[in-house]
């Protein structure tokens, strides 16, 4: 039987801690990627952005997978072995009794959306397979996987009470529309220059959030 829903889907997932894990790990992406729309295709969760695929997830006896695209697993093959990551061609493994890689899960998803963001078809173009292969070969720099910090989700927290505010009580001048692009331009920013860290107050204040 085709399943259609995430309730369906998780109720394929015996072991209540393990399903705990699933629901734990879309709602990490729920989160930090509101842009994302989480969809059941080929009885799994996935999540799609301007309907092309971004990130699924698959549930085994011993694991959880989590699997971008095969040009994606190419390049961060390099990155996956140095953190010892169980991985195939097509998915990184991620063992119920051990931490969940949530950097390597974000490191994923932001190359996905940047390889991404001028493909209308839902999966990748095959060519990018060969040029995600030769840059492995010819040694090029690999994809950076940030490390998370406390302050970076103390700050998502703090800063996203805030946005919510101002979405339920938007002003004129400032439709709600602007300041979401805005953010997003913001969040892009802050992940491609994670050095030039800001207060909570100078991003407010740089949105007009005061």
């Amino acid at each position: 039987m085709a399943i259609k829903t995430l309730d369906e889907y998780l109720e394929t997932i015996p072991n209540d801690d393990n399903r705990a894990r699933m629901v734990e790990v879309l709602d990490w992406v729920a989160q930090h990627y509101p842009e994302l729309e989480l969809r059941i295709a080929w009885n799994q969760p996935m999540f799609t952005h301007h309907g092309t695929y971004i990130i699924g997830f698959s549930a085994a006896s011993m694991h959880v997978a989590m699997a971008p695209e095969r040009a994606t697993m190419i390049r961060f093959e390099p990155v996956m072995r140095e953190r010892g990551t169980d991985f195939s061609k097509m998915f990184a493994r991620q063992p119920w009794n051990k931490p969940f890689d949530y950097e390597l899960l974000d490191a994923f998803i932001q190359h996905q959306l940047a390889e991404k963001q001028d493909i209308t078809s839902f999966w990748r173009p095959k060519e990018h397979e060969l040029a995600a292969a030769e840059a492995v070969a010819s040694g090029a720099m690999p994809p950076t996987v940030r490390e998370r910090t406390a302050d970076d989700d103390q700050l998502a927290d703090s800063f996203l009470e805030e946005f919510i505010q101002y979405a339920e009580n938007p002003t004129p001048r400032r439709p709600f529309e602007h300041l979401n692009d805005q953010l997003k331009q913001a969040l892009r920013d802050y992940e491609a220059h994670p050095d030039d860290v800001y207060t909570l107050d100078e991003v407010k204040a740089e949105l007009g959030l005061d």
